[in-house]
C-alpha cells in the first residue's frame, strides 16, 4: 500500500507523528503580508526575539528599542542641521554688513580698509589682499595694482582661470608680495577672481589663514562666491 505524503506544512517524524513547519512563515511571507500581526495582535504579545545582548525580549519591547535608537539618531541629525543652518544664518549676516560697508565706500583704497577690519573682526581671517590687474588709479595705493608679466600675476592667473574661488596651499604664489610681515604665517589661502564679465577678470582678493585647515580644497565655496560677486560690482564702479 503506498503511503500518503505528508502535506506541505508538516514533517513526518520516525514515530508516525506530525509537526508544524517552522518555516511555512518565512521572511518572505511576512514581507507579502505585513497585515499579519494586526489580524493576530495576541500572538504579538507572547513573541520573543533574540537581544544582541543574548536576553529573551517580547516583539514589542525590541520595536520599542528599534525606534528609540532611530528617535536618538533622527534628533542628532535635526540637531547638526539647526547648527548648519544657524552658521549660515550668521555668515548671511556678515556678509550683509560686509556689503553694506563697501556700498559706503567711495574708492578702492576706502574698500580695501573695509575689507582688512570686517574680515579679520568678523570672519577671523588673518590677512587680506586686494590685488587689481589694471592700470594704477590716480590716488590710489600702487600696492593694489599688479603689473602684468610679475611672478604674481603669472601665478595668479593659472589659479583664476575657472573664475571660481579655490582654496588650499599655493607653492608658488609669491607670499611677501600679497601679505608682506604676514607671509611667514600664512598656511592657508583663499583666492577668489574678481570679474562682471567671465572674459574680463580685473583683480583677486586673497584671503590667509594661519590655520592650515582653514581653507581647504575640500570646502564649500558658496559664501566665497557672493563676496567675490558683490566686491566685484562694487570695484567695478571705480575702474571703468
Amino acid at each position: 500500500m503506498n503511503s500518503t505524503a505528508a502535506p506541505q506544512n508538516e514533517l513526518q517524524q520516525n514515530d508516525g507523528t506530525t509537526t508544524i513547519d517552522e518555516e511555512q512563515i518565512t521572511l518572505a511571507y511576512l514581507k507579502k503580508h505585513p497585515e499579519f500581526f494586526n489580524q493576530h495582535t495576541s500572538l504579538v504579545a507572547d513573541l520573543s526575539v533574540p537581544h544582541s545582548s543574548g536576553s529573551a525580549v517580547s516583539l514589542i519591547e525590541r520595536q520599542v528599542d528599534i525606534l528609540r535608537e532611530q528617535n536618538n539618531q533622527q534628533k542628532t541629525q535635526l540637531a547638526e542641521l539647526i547648527d548648519i543652518a544657524r552658521d549660515n544664518e550668521q555668515s548671511n549676516q556678515r556678509i550683509h554688513k560686509l556689503t553694506l560697508a563697501l556700498l559706503d565706500c567711495h574708492g578702492i583704497d576706502a574698500c580695501e580698509v573695509v575689507l582688512d577690519e570686517v574680515l579679520g573682526s568678523d570672519f577671523s581671517v588673518d590677512a587680506v589682499a586686494l590685488k587689481l590687474f589694471i592700470e594704477p588709479q590716480a590716488e590710489q595705493p600702487e600696492h593694489l595694482f599688479v603689473a602684468s608679466g610679475t611672478v604674481l600675476a603669472q601665478e595668479l592667473d593659472k589659479l583664476l582661470n575657472l573664475r571660481k574661488p579655490v582654496c588650499g596651499y599655493f607653492k608658488t604664489l609669491p607670499m611677501d608680495m600679497l601679505f608682506e610681515d604676514k607671509a611667514s604665517s600664512i598656511t592657508s589661502l583663499a583666492i577668489l577672481p574678481l570679474f562682471v564679465e567671465k572674459n574680463n577678470c580685473f583683480g583677486a582678493l586673497v584671503l590667509g589663514s594661519n590655520n592650515i585647515r582653514r581653507f581647504n580644497a575640500d570646502m564649500g565655496t558658496v559664501f566665497l562666491e557672493r563676496l567675490g560677486e558683490t566686491l566685484s560690482h562694487i570695484l567695478n564702479r571705480f575702474i571703468k
